[in-house]
């Protein structure tokens, strides 16, 4: 069998023009495609490096320490923010990832009180973060909004917890207290003080009088004078939360034990009261029978069913409120178990209990 010998053809001079012109054509797009991605790098860890700077001054000016702004540093990797600072400027953002970091804790199995002072770190963390936020201050009651809860008293008839029902150039307007039958107070230009709490920010104290009472659609309004001389007073450590739950109260008393000082609970003095108000630092009740100043007592209730949380403290105020015949002592805990002070934290910030 014989094989026939065969010869390739040289190319054209035109079909190597074609060539060089695709491969030219080929490395220009793959330059172009390298020289877009190292931009986009580059500006990526720009903008990246930009945004940690930002975290980091912003952390600086709210006063965090190194290990304060490390966790928290964490906080916004493990919730893969794009926007580092966004955790300062949003409270959803900042509820967010430290709700999921207390809830991931309660799922681990950490013995031990460690748990409990690691949950209690994350919400102080949060507190001191809202606290050192920048807000606006209130300069006149034209700038307490519609909607806010503020207290009045009324010489010799007491304190009052309001809602205001108009803020207009007039007046503002603030609803009637509830009053027990046959109560009535003299409303008709009468001088009232006034205090309103704004949120993560300060108390503001006034002093107005009553110019009208009025009825507009059914809702009765009591009209007070505008004021601009509104003081601003010392801003809470600890938010404080409205409630109303059933509290028992003992007297502790500070006996001497040679050269020692102890505390001994003498449950023979114990009474019930109301929890209207509580915060991690303290809280407010509301009793006939009041301890006096500077006593320290021992309280009792049911944050929620089942259960009991038990707190001591020391009162530092105590207010009287002729009109209900009651006394409202202000409490400052002195000690109180670290998983309890959660609790509290999770209800002020509306976060899910622990379970």
């Amino acid at each position: 069998m014989e094989i026939e010998a065969f010869q390739i053809a040289k190319p054209t001079s035109g079909q190597i023009a074609i060539l060089v012109i695709v491969v030219i054509v080929v490395l220009a797009v793959f330059i172009v495609a390298a020289r877009t991605a190292s931009k986009g790098k580059k500006k990526t860890k720009r903008q990246q490096g930009a945004g940690w700077h930002t975290f980091y001054q912003i952390a600086k000016l709210r006063n965090l320490s190194k290990g304060e702004t490390e966790i928290l540093k964490r906080l916004v990797e493990a919730y893969g923010l794009s926007k580092p600072a966004s955790i300062f400027t949003s409270t959803h953002i900042l509820d967010s990832c430290i709700q999921r970091a207390v809830r991931k804790l309660s799922l681990q199995e950490i013995k031990g009180e460690s748990k409990e002072d690691l949950i209690n770190r994350y919400y102080r963390l949060r507190n001191k973060v809202m606290r050192n936020r920048g807000v606006k201050g209130i300069a006149s009651t034209r700038d307490i909004p519609e909607g806010a809860k503020i207290r009045v008293g009324v010489e010799g008839f007491g304190t009052f917890s309001v809602g205001v029902n108009k803020n207009v150039d007039e007046y503002l307007g603030i609803s009637v207290p509830v009053l027990p039958p046959g109560k009535l107070v003299p409303w008709n230009k009468k001088k009232v003080t006034g205090s309103y709490w704004k949120e993560n920010d300060a108390s503001y104290n006034f002093t107005t009088k009553v110019t009208d009472v009025v009825v507009e659609e059914d809702v009765h309004s009591i009209c007070l004078k505008h004021t601009d001389r509104i003081a601003r007073v010392q801003k809470r450590r600890y938010p404080r939360k409205s409630i109303r739950l059933p509290v028992l109260f003992t007297r502790v008393r500070i006996v001497k034990d040679g050269e020692k000082k102890k505390a001994v609970i003498d449950n023979k003095d114990s009474h019930w009261g109301t929890l209207i108000d509580i915060s991690v630092g303290g809280c407010s009740i509301e009793t006939a029978i009041p301890f006096d100043k500077n006593t320290y007592t021992k309280a009792q209730f049911e944050l929620k069913e089942d259960y009991r949380v038990v707190a001591y403290g020391k009162v530092k105020r105590i207010e009287r409120n002729p009109a209900r015949k009651m006394w409202i002592m202000h409490v400052q805990f002195t000690k109180m178990d670290k998983s309890h002070k959660n609790e509290i934290y999770a209800i002020l910030y509306n976060y899910q209990t622990i379970e």
